[in-house]
């Protein structure tokens, strides 16, 4: 055998046991993914998410993700590890059971990062500097951990927030407890709204803390937030009480006539008694909107549609009402309940007239709607005029329409008034569900109708 033949041999040899490890090789992938995907393969329901790229994209149940990377015998394989996620790049972090604690720890940090928030806010994603979560096993089925959030105070030290958190595993997903610290209230704002323009400029005191419970990957959210001596001062709004808009002459507005009155019963209640925003009804409309997953109510008090009105603007972000939130703080001790009441009579959207101009203050609406000043509106119309404020352009084209509005809203909020004579507001109530429900009219008696129609 000549020298080449054996070389040739030799090669062939070669190439056939290459072959072999290389199909061998692919085998053992091939099965190591398959066991992958059986492991990770989620459950019909299950909160999954998809990893890898191209071809090799998986989808994973998060639960079972999160258990094998707190594994101690995988997580310290993952040290190091930078993956890109939706939130942004995430490093990963490993920290042996003993160094901080008597458990193993991984850590995921992300900087900048995005954060996905439930459709019930009004936007979808946060944008935060900084975040970072550290987490481990507690029990079967527990983990626990903290959440690091960091941002930039424009007046001040960079703003660090360390909240507890613990999450069970329920059903195909995580019930998640959140305890967040009281801190100072200029931190929590640069961590909501980083490019808040009023930071570099306001000064804001007092501390906000907040618990929550968030199911995933629902993504419904409960809090329990907790305010101390919210103040704020340095935006100018004292001048404000003198401010002129397109909305034509400012008119004062009698504050115990039945307009006012109307206005208070169907956009705040608590007017008088809350510092410029309303907790409870804030909490009221984050509840509705979950229940339907869109904005569905607004939950701002009549001070923060002013701040609204004439700053902020109807961008519907976690930014805008922390403007409003701000703005509306400033004015309670600048202006006071009395101006702040008449400054929203004057600017208060009311749809638009037939030639598409913008109806604004309660003087052009009730000309417009009435063919009579405000001061002279009955208190079916002043009635009428509040309860276009929910939603002025869809009242206004009812209005077109049917000539009349939500005849059960009307009943609502006449039964809501307070301050005007008890026997005026049962007979406007009384004369609306008539007209809402036609089977009610016959339990009306003739005379008693008359007197009603006479009283208004």
């Amino acid at each position: 055998m000549t020298r080449a033949e054996s070389f040739q041999r030799l090669l062939r040899r070669f190439v056939r046991g290459l072959l072999i490890v290389g199909v061998a090789l692919l085998l053992a992938l091939g099965a190591l993914w398959a066991t992958l995907r059986i492991a990770l393969m989620p459950a019909a329901g299950d909160w999954a998410t998809e990893i890898g790229r191209g071809p090799l994209t998986l989808r994973a149940s998060v639960p079972q993700l999160v258990w094998l990377a707190t594994t101690p015998s995988i997580g310290p394989l993952l040290h190091g590890l930078r993956v890109h996620s939706p939130m942004g790049p995430v490093t990963l972090g490993w920290i042996a059971a003993g160094q901080e604690g008597p458990e193993p720890v991984l850590t995921l940090h992300c900087e900048p990062c995005t954060l996905p928030l439930p459709a019930a806010v009004g936007q979808h994603r946060l944008a935060v500097p900084a975040v970072q979560l550290a987490l481990s096993r507690h029990e079967v089925q527990h983990l626990r951990g903290t959440l690091l959030l960091g941002a930039h105070d424009p007046q001040g030290d960079d703003a660090v927030i360390t909240a507890r958190w613990q999450a069970r595993r329920q059903g195909a997903g995580w019930n998640v407890r959140l305890q967040g610290p009281d801190a100072p209230a200029r931190h929590w704002l640069a961590l909501l709204a980083p490019g808040l323009p009023e930071l570099a400029v306001a000064r804001i005191d007092g501390r906000i803390g907040a618990d929550a419970e968030l199911r995933l990957p629902a993504r419904t959210l409960q809090v329990t937030p907790r305010v101390q001596g919210l103040a704020v001062s340095g935006l100018g709004t004292e001048r404000w009480a003198h401010a002129r808009s397109s909305c034509g002459p400012h008119r004062v507005h009698d504050a115990r006539g039945w307009l006012a009155r109307a206005v208070l019963a169907a956009e705040d209640q608590r007017f008088f008694e809350h510092p410029g925003y309303d907790l409870a009804e804030l909490l009221a409309a984050l509840d509705a909107n979950q229940q339907h997953a869109a904005i569905r109510r607004g939950g701002s008090t009549i001070t923060q549609q002013v701040a609204k009105l004439m700053v902020a603007g109807d961008e519907r972000t976690l930014a805008r009402k922390l403007r409003e939130l701000l703005y509306a703080v400033e004015i309670e001790q600048t202006l006071g309940k009395a101006r702040i009441l008449q400054l929203y009579l004057n600017l208060a959207p009311w749809g638009e007239d037939a030639q598409g101009r913008l109806l604004c203050g309660a003087d052009a609406a009730a000309r417009h709607y009435f063919d009579v000043p405000a001061r002279r509106l009955s208190p079916r119309q002043a009635v009428t005029l509040a309860a276009m404020l929910r939603n002025p352009q869809r009242e206004a084209a009812r209005w077109a329409q049917e000539g009349s509005v939500d005849r059960d809203r009307l009943a609502w909020i006449a039964q809501q008034v307070r301050g005007v004579p008890v026997r005026q507001r049962r007979g406007l109530v009384a004369q609306l569900q008539a007209e809402s429900s036609p089977q009610a009219v016959t339990s009306v008696p003739a005379d008693r109708t008359a007197m009603i129609v006479d009283g208004l």
